[in-house]
This record gives C-alpha cells, sequence and structure tokens, in this order.
C-alpha cells in the first residue's frame, strides 16, 4: 500500500482522504454482539474469492498476487466453464478451484465461491473476511492491501474499490445511474457503485442476504449495509484491468446492466 488511508467520512460527516458512511467509530469502547455492525468479527484469515471465464492468460499472476495480500489463507477461483486452461493454472497457482458446469452471471459465481469459503471455515472459529476481485487483474490484484487494511483493523465492515476523481467524473450509463440511487436511498456516494472489487467481513455478508441479481447486487449490498448501519467506507484502487469492449455487444451488456440495477433500486 503506497500510504495507510484512514476510512474516511461521506456527506454530513466530513472529508477525509477516503470516503466512510458514519464517523465517531474509532471511540467506541463498548463491546459489540457478533452479528451486529462493527462487531469483532475480525479473524486475521481472509478468503479471497474470484470468478473466470476463459482467464488462463491472466489468472495466475492474478492469483499469486491475491496469496500473498496480509491475512489470506484462501483463495477460490469460481471457473464458469471455461474452454481454455483457467482451471488449471489456477490450481497450479494454488487456489482452490471450483468447476461449473455452465457459464453463470458474476453473483451467480460469487455465491458458490462464498459456498466453498464456509465449507472449510473450521467450526468454532471466526469466519474468514471476505475479498472478492475480478480474474483479470495480474499484479494489481496487490493493490487490494488498501480493502483490506480497514477491514483487517476492525475500522470497516465494507470496503469499495472507488475511482480517481477523474475517473469519477467520467462514469456513465449503468454506473451513473446506480451512483444516483445509492445517494437517493442513503446519502453515500459510491464512485464505482458496479465495481467487481470489495472485501467485507462476513458478519456484512451475511446481513445483505440475499443479493440482488446481476449488476444489482453491488447497489443492493451498498444500501442494505447503510441502512442497518454497518460501516461503508470507498477507498481508490488503482487496478489494471483489461482495456473495455467497445461495439454492439458493449452496449448490450450496458443496457442489460442497467435493468438489472433498475431492479434492484425498485425493490429498495
Amino acid at each position: 500500500m503506497d500510504a495507510q488511508r484512514e476510512p474516511a467520512s461521506n456527506g454530513a460527516a466530513g472529508e477525509r482522504d477516503g470516503r466512510d458512511s458514519r464517523d465517531g467509530q474509532e471511540g467506541r469502547e463498548e463491546p459489540l454482539a457478533a452479528g451486529a455492525p462493527g462487531a469483532a468479527d475480525t479473524p486475521s484469515a481472509v478468503a479471497v474469492v474470484i470468478p473466470a471465464h476463459n482467464e488462463a492468460s491472466r489468472i495466475a499472476l492474478t492469483v499469486l498476487a491475491a496469496r500473498r495480500l496480509p491475512g489470506v489463507d484462501l483463495v477460490v477461483v469460481v471457473d464458469a466453464a471455461s474452454t481454455d486452461s483457467t482451471a488449471r493454472v489456477a490450481e497450479e497457482s494454488g487456489a482452490v478451484v471450483v468447476r461449473l458446469g455452465g457459464k453463470v452471471g458474476r453473483t451467480a459465481a460469487l455465491l458458490r465461491g462464498i459456498g466453498q469459503v464456509a465449507d472449510v471455515d473450521l467450526p468454532g472459529t471466526a469466519p474468514r473476511h471476505l475479498l472478492l476481485l475480478d480474474a483479470d487483474l495480474q499484479q494489481s490484484a496487490g493493490e487490494a492491501v488498501r480493502l483490506l487494511d480497514p477491514v483487517l483493523a476492525g475500522k470497516a465492515d465494507l470496503v469499495l474499490a472507488g475511482a480517481e476523481p477523474r475517473e469519477a467524473s467520467a462514469a456513465r450509463g449503468a454506473s451513473r445511474f446506480a451512483r444516483r440511487g445509492i445517494v437517493r436511498a442513503t446519502g453515500f456516494t459510491a464512485t464505482r457503485p458496479l465495481a467487481a472489487e470489495l472485501c467485507l467481513t462476513r458478519a456484512a455478508f451475511s446481513a445483505a442476504e440475499p443479493l440482488s441479481e446481476g449488476s444489482g447486487a453491488g447497489p443492493g449490498l451498498i444500501i442494505d449495509l447503510l441502512r442497518q448501519g454497518f460501516r461503508v467506507v470507498e477507498i481508490p484502487v488503482p487496478w489494471d484491468h483489461r482495456a473495455s469492449r467497445s461495439g454492439l455487444r458493449a452496449r448490450l451488456r450496458e443496457a442489460r446492466r442497467r435493468r438489472e440495477v433498475r431492479r434492484a433500486l425498485a425493490s429498495r
């Protein structure tokens, strides 16, 4: 991590380096019940869940970088019926691979991966935190330490990967639509509300279930946790993603994402 960033406040709570949904958390001394927002659900162990489809050329470096992150003792790659060697390469790189029989959406793949994490958590021990990453990040997956730090320090329940100011101002389509919906519902501004990368405690994940479908999962998660009093922060992260596609397929995908976001917002 380039510099330690304290979770910052959002809106009326004031401005710091990041974005925070609530203020005054640091001075809290009273114990919290397990499963409550901000509860001491702070194991040192972290599980990384990575959905993948035909990512053989990039998955190895992503897995290796994820395994080097502090607290990570498990990396789960959910291979959604890849036709290349994604599953084999991920396994050889040290990941536990869940092989699906057909291609599924990102949210469905994540749920299968999180289920795998729950299966290997030891009875009587604190459940692992969850770090969700894209398969194409390669070495930049190491930047996820920015998301991990506030959760491991017990200062946040959900940490979103935010955008730099110039990138945030350029957001369009489904992302801008989701951002405005979250602001209307909670007052919180998420610069990348559809981002695939985030870190959260298991208590926060359980409180947000069931997730909305498709691209509505992220906005729905943010709204639900904020309304329940969980601490949500956003920290800019410089990922190295594959270049975005353009053309008809990209426009159709964007239209689908907007429909999924609209359904998630309408249900809240």
